[in-house]
């Protein structure tokens, strides 16, 4: 009676995260069998109990009772330390290793400590793995890191209920949307007070129903979309957690700047300083980012770029993580885990060679991937596939809910909700992902090498104007002050940043308030949607540029502004509360908007890359 009582407090303490508090735990085990109120009341006591008879246990802080392992693991063979031996595969698959599951309690070397501690031979490998994560492992340089393969169970997401859309409706407690079917599938004609079904996703039963799903945060579309291509739940969950750590995101952005030489923001730049363009940090308890160090961000960037790895065992601290890139955690989903990297190549910005390139792949059977094409292929020895991988990356970055394209004769359309990729008129569904491309060390150095020739793409140059130069500024200039100090600006990578948005477009030279703390920081970085002042942000979020100097001196402390030649392209009025161009109900794409559409004077700009900064200008 006293081991069943000892193992049913072990399995207690695995349950609660391995502590809970002494009256908690032995209450809660009272109440499955009433005989082990005798036994401890026997011993003196649940501490007593505890300091006498668990030799797994023990008393924490607060009178909690803990977890306590006292013998060290270890996965080398044949090496005679006297640790818990496990195979070299252990803990990442228990469930499909013969020896994991059978022979580690047959393992001579595990004898004496089966003997010491009898307690074990009740547990089975699941059990007993979630007991050694209270453990550490014996380290040795010769220990091997595996990379494992792992594929996560796919839950269906709910669909609409069939018996709410028929004429009796539907009577009892249901697990299914209560929507209007065609309302769902995006075709009903009926307004939503004239239907006679619910449009409303935000109902109490239909937020019960997402709630089912682990509380998954979507909003209403997202929703119908999943609905409608059957999306899994996983899937959904898993790209949720990518999308914490997107690399276009400023929080995980890697300054190029930095890895050329010398960023000019200095302490004050937005984006990571670090000499690597890609680097790995995971969360501690404390809720803090740390870095691994150099060989192991190494490895893992290594096996991130590779699709067919899912898993990584990586050692920290003495012990060895194992990582889940599908879902970015660690330590079966205890930690998390971030990739920073510079910006992508077809983001927003364009930075260069030592931008961060992407490649799209889909599944074919289990972990079977194929790489989506860099372009159009014509189908003489391969299928006909009308979506190359870098339309893929740009329709994700710039937030699109799904891509349609044809292989050969058939329709198909990418969903980057779920990172999957279905055929119409069909339930067959396929996983995508989005890798990075792999670069070397000295392949990212080579790059910057020679960054002071003038052909150079990273070549900056900041130098007192000409007279023709000069010229021009007063030109552009409404009012009749003379400037005291003119700068002109050249860059070659802001120049071909800004030839790809040029084309046969109209450009107007405006004014914005220099902000930035040295010349260097505007000829290396442009100007920045979070360039622009708070005030001065009337008519959007975005970078307000005028066409008036006056206008811009009101905002700038320094009395200081940066002419720039600016690709205005179709405009509408701004809001303030405007994130990017509205579109017009029929449909048309506006560049910017403008305060006033008859006589603008003022131009709101989201897309820094129609913006280039040309003369510093100083009053």
């Amino acid at each position: 009676m006293s081991e069943e009582l000892q193992l049913d407090l072990l399995l207690s303490l695995l349950d609660q995260s391995g502590s809970q508090h002494v009256l908690q735990l032995f209450n809660r085990v009272y109440r499955q069998n009433k005989q082990y109120f005798k036994i401890v009341a026997g011993a003196g006591g649940p501490l007593l109990f505890i300091e006498d008879h668990c030799s797994l246990m023990e008393r924490g802080k607060d009178n909690k009772i803990v977890i306590s392992v006292p013998f060290m693991v270890c996965r080398d063979q044949d090496c005679k330390c006297g640790a818990f031996h496990v195979c070299t595969h252990w803990p990442s698959k228990i469930s499909t290793c013969k020896s994991c599951r059978e022979d580690i309690s047959k393992n001579p070397d595990n004898t004496t400590i089966y003997n010491k501690y009898p307690l074990l031979h009740k547990l089975s490998p699941i059990l007993l793995k979630r007991l050694l994560k209270y453990t550490k492992f014996i380290i040795r340089p010769e220990t091997p890191i595996l990379f494992e393969k792992c594929t996560p169970d796919q839950l269906r997401f709910p669909q609409v209920c069939e018996y709410y859309n028929s004429d009796t409706g539907c009577l009892g407690p249901c697990l299914f949307f209560h929507l209007c079917k065609k309302f769902a599938a995006g075709n009903c004609k009926n307004a939503d007070s004239a239907c006679s079904h619910s449009h409303d996703m935000e109902s109490v039963h239909n937020r019960k129903i997402v709630a089912t799903c682990g509380g998954i945060p979507m909003d209403s579309n997202s929703i119908l979309q999943v609905i409608n291509s059957q999306t899994s739940v996983t899937a959904i969950a898993l790209n949720m957690l990518q999308n914490d750590t997107k690399i276009h995101d400023h929080d995980t952005e890697i300054c190029v700047w930095n890895l050329v030489g010398a960023c000019g923001k200095g302490a004050a730049c937005p984006f990571h300083h670090i000499n690597l363009p890609f680097w790995w940090q995971y969360m501690t308890e404390e809720g803090r980012w740390e870095s691994w160090d150099r060989d192991s961000v190494l490895i893992l960037e290594k096996a991130y770029c590779n699709p067919v790895i899912r898993t990584v065992e990586i050692k920290i601290h003495g012990c060895i993580a194992i990582i889940d890139f599908p879902t970015m955690t660690m330590m079966d989903g205890e930690f998390r885990i971030r990739r920073m990297s510079t910006g992508p190549v077809h983001g927003k910005r364009h930075l260069g060679s030592l931008a961060t390139a992407y490649h799209w792949h889909w599944e074919e059977t289990d972990n079977v991937w194929h790489e989506f094409p860099s372009c159009v292929t014509q189908g003489k020895h391969t299928p006909q596939l009308e979506l190359p991988s870098h339309v893929i990356e740009t329709a994700y970055l710039n937030g699109n809910e799904k891509q349609h394209f044809k292989i050969s004769d058939s329709d198909f359309v990418l969903l980057f909700g779920g990172m999957q990729m279905k055929e119409d008129n069909c339930r067959n569904i396929r996983k995508i992902c989005r890798r990075p491309i792999h670069r070397s060390v000295p392949r990212c150095a080579g790059v910057v090498a020679g960054k002071e020739d003038p052909s150079h793409e990273y070549y900056t140059c900041v130098r007192e104007a000409t007279k023709d130069e000069w010229d021009f500024v007063t030109s552009c200039l409404k009012s009749d002050e003379t400037p005291k100090e003119v700068h002109t600006i050249n860059s070659n990578l802001l120049d071909a940043q800004f030839s790809k948005r040029l084309k046969d477009n109209k450009t107007m030279h405006l004014f914005h308030p220099a902000v930035a703390e040295s010349l260097t920081d505007i000829a290396q970085h442009g100007l920045l949607l979070s360039d622009t002042p708070p005030a001065m942000k009337k008519y959007g979020t975005g970078l307000h540029l005028a066409r008036n100097e006056e206008y811009a001196l009101h905002f700038s402390k320094s009395r200081e502004l940066v002419l720039c030649e600016v690709v205005i392209g179709e405009y509408c009025r701004g809001k303030p509360d405007d994130t990017k161009p509205p579109v017009s109900q029929f449909g048309k794409n506006f560049q910017c908007c403008v305060n006033n559409v008859a006589d603008p004077d003022v131009f709101v700009l989201y897309d820094v890359m129609c913006v280039k900064p040309k003369f510093w200008i100083s009053f």
